[in-house]
C-alpha cells in the first residue's frame, strides 16, 4: 500500500514540475511611439492634447449633424448588438463567480417498508443538506478562468466602442458628402440658368437662326449665329444631363444615412456648403502633426490587447487543469427510522465530510494537447495585436498624407475657379460688344462648370478626411 501511495505522490509531483506557466507580459503589447510614417513637411509634436480624447460633440459643431449622430447612437442595430455582446460578457463573469461556490443540495425523503407477519410498517424519513465537489482553487484555475471572462468583457467593451466610433464617422462622412452633393446640384442649377440666359440672348440677337429648324446659310454671319445657338443648346443639355445623376447620388446617400439610423426613410436636414466653410465645422487645431502615442486610444488596438490578455488567462487556466484538484464534499442530515413518525422528528443527526485529491492520469495527453492549443492561440493573438497596431499606424499615416494633399488641392482649385469665373465674366462682356467670339463664352462656361464640380469633389474629400483623422485616432471612443 505504501508503494502505491508513493507512486501516486511521485506522479503528482512530476506533473506539477512539468507544468510551467508563461503568464502575460505587458511588453508584448507595448506600442511603439515611432510607428508613424509622416509626409514631408509634417512633423510630430509633443503635445499632451489628444484629439482622440475630444468628445464628438466638441469636434463636430454642426447642429444638424449632432442630431443625426444622436439618433444613430440610440437606434443603430449594429451598435445595439455590440451592447448586447457586452451584456453577454458580463453574464459570463457572473457565472464564473459561481464556480468558487460549492454545489449545495437539499433533500427531503420518506421511505416506508412493511414486513410480512408484522402489522407495523418500517418507516424512515429525514432532511439532508449536501455539499459536493467544492474545489479549492489552489492552482488558480478558477481565478484564471474568471480573469479570462473579465478580459473578454473589456475586449467586448472596446469592440463596442469601435462600432460606435465607426458609426459616428460613417454618419459624419455621409453627411458631408450630402452637403457636397447639394453644392454640386446648386452649381448645376446655376449653370443651367446661365446657359438658358445666354441662349436667350443669342435668340434675341439672332431670332431667325433660333426659330428656323432649317437655316439658309446665305451669309457667314447667319451661319455663325446658327452654329452659336446650336452649341449653346448643346452646352445647356450637357448641364441638364448631369443634374439627374447628382439627384440620384443625393437620393442614395440619404438612404445610406437612414440605414445607419435604422429607418427606411426620413428627411435629412443639413446646412449649405458655404455655411460649412465659414462656420469652421471642426473644432480642432490640427496643423502640423499629431503625437504618435495617441494611437493607444484606438478601440481596435485596445480590443486586440485585451484579446491577448484573455488568451493568456485561458492558457493559464488550462495549465492549472493539469495539477491535482482538491475538492471537499460532505452532507448533514437528520433522520427518524423504525416506527417513528414525522411528529417525533428528528431523533438523530448524520453527517460526514470528505476531502479528496484528484490527479488526472489517463486524460493527461488530452490536457497537454489542450494546453498546447491554448499556447498557440496566445501566439496568434500577439501576432493579431501587432498586425492591428501596424494597420493603425498605416491608417494614420495615410490620413495625414491625404490631409496634407487635400489642403493643397483645395487651395489651388479655389484659385482656379476664381480665375475661370473671371474669364467667363470677361468673355460675356466682350461677346456682348462683339469683341469676343461666342465660342469663347461656351468654352469659359464649360471650364467653369468642370472647375465647380471638381472643387465640390475636393471639398467632399477634404471633409471626409477631417472625419477620418478623428476616426483613426479613436476619436469618439472616450464617451
Amino acid at each position: 500500500m505504501n508503494k502505491i501511495f508513493n507512486v501516486i505522490i511521485g506522479v503528482i509531483i512530476a506533473t506539477i514540475s512539468s507544468c510551467s506557466i508563461n503568464t502575460y507580459d505587458p511588453a508584448l503589447t507595448t506600442i511603439d511611439v515611432t510607428c508613424y510614417r509622416l509626409p514631408d513637411s509634417m512633423h510630430l509634436v509633443n503635445d499632451s492634447t489628444s484629439m482622440a480624447l475630444m468628445l464628438w460633440q466638441d469636434y463636430y459643431s454642426d447642429y444638424y449633424l449632432h442630431n443625426l449622430i444622436d439618433s444613430a447612437i440610440s437606434r443603430n442595430l449594429s451598435l445595439h448588438n455590440a451592447i448586447l455582446q457586452v451584456n453577454k460578457a458580463e453574464s459570463y463573469i457572473s457565472r464564473s463567480n459561481g464556480s468558487f461556490l460549492p454545489n449545495v443540495n437539499l433533500s427531503i425523503y420518506q421511505n416506508q417498508m412493511k414486513v410480512s407477519r408484522n402489522p407495523s410498517a418500517y418507516n424512515m424519513h429525514g432532511v439532508g443538506l449536501g455539499i459536493s465537489d467544492w474545489e479549492i482553487d489552489m492552482w488558480s484555475r478558477l481565478r484564471n478562468a474568471k480573469k479570462s471572462k473579465i478580459e473578454a468583457l473589456m475586449k467586448e467593451q472596446a469592440v463596442m466602442q469601435s462600432v460606435k466610433v465607426k458609426l459616428i464617422a460613417d454618419v459624419a462622412t455621409l453627411y458631408y458628402r450630402l452637403v457636397g452633393l447639394d453644392a454640386k446640384l446648386k452649381a448645376i442649377n446655376e449653370m443651367i440658368t446661365m446657359n438658358q440666359h445666354y441662349l436667350h440672348e443669342l435668340g434675341s440677337r439672332y431670332p431667325q437662326s433660333l426659330s428656323n429648324k432649317e437655316v439658309s446659310f446665305s451669309t457667314v454671319a447667319v451661319g455663325r449665329s446658327a452654329l452659336a445657338i446650336e452649341q449653346a443648346k448643346a452646352e445647356l443639355y450637357r448641364s441638364k444631363s448631369l443634374k439627374p445623376r447628382i439627384e440620384n447620388d443625393i437620393f442614395i446617400t440619404e438612404n445610406a444615412i437612414n440605414l445607419l439610423l435604422s429607418r427606411s426613410e426620413g428627411e435629412i436636414e443639413r446646412i449649405d456648403i458655404e455655411q460649412v466653410v465659414t462656420s469652421n465645422s471642426f473644432n480642432d487645431t490640427i496643423d502640423i502633426g499629431i503625437p504618435a502615442h495617441l494611437i493607444s486610444y484606438r478601440p481596435d488596438v485596445i480590443a486586440a490587447e485585451y484579446a491577448v490578455r484573455e488568451a493568456f488567462a485561458i492558457k493559464d487556466a488550462a495549465s492549472a487543469a493539469m495539477y491535482p484538484r482538491i475538492t471537499i464534499s460532505g452532507n448533514l442530515a437528520t433522520e427518524e427510522s423504525l416506527y417513528g413518525s414525522w411528529k417525533d422528528f428528528p431523533t438523530s443527526v448524520v453527517y460526514n465530510l470528505f476531502a479528496g485529491l484528484t490527479q488526472p492520469l489517463f486524460r493527461k495527453k488530452e490536457l497537454k494537447h489542450d494546453l498546447r492549443i491554448k499556447e498557440i492561440t496566445t501566439h496568434q493573438k500577439v501576432a493579431d495585436f501587432k498586425q492591428t497596431l501596424l494597420k493603425a499606424c498605416i491608417d494614420v499615416s495615410n490620413v495625414l498624407a491625404n490631409y496634407k494633399t487635400n489642403r493643397e488641392v483645395i487651395a489651388n482649385m479655389a484659385k482656379r475657379y476664381d480665375a475661370l469665373f473671371n474669364a467667363y465674366t470677361f468673355s460675356r462682356q466682350l461677346n456682348l460688344t462683339n469683341r469676343a467670339d461666342y465660342i469663347d463664352v461656351l468654352v469659359a462656361q464649360g471650364q467653369l462648370l468642370n472647375a465647380r464640380m471638381e472643387l465640390s469633389d475636393a471639398m467632399i474629400a477634404y471633409y471626409t478626411n477631417r472625419v477620418a483623422i478623428y476616426r483613426v485616432l479613436g476619436g469618439g471612443a472616450m464617451l
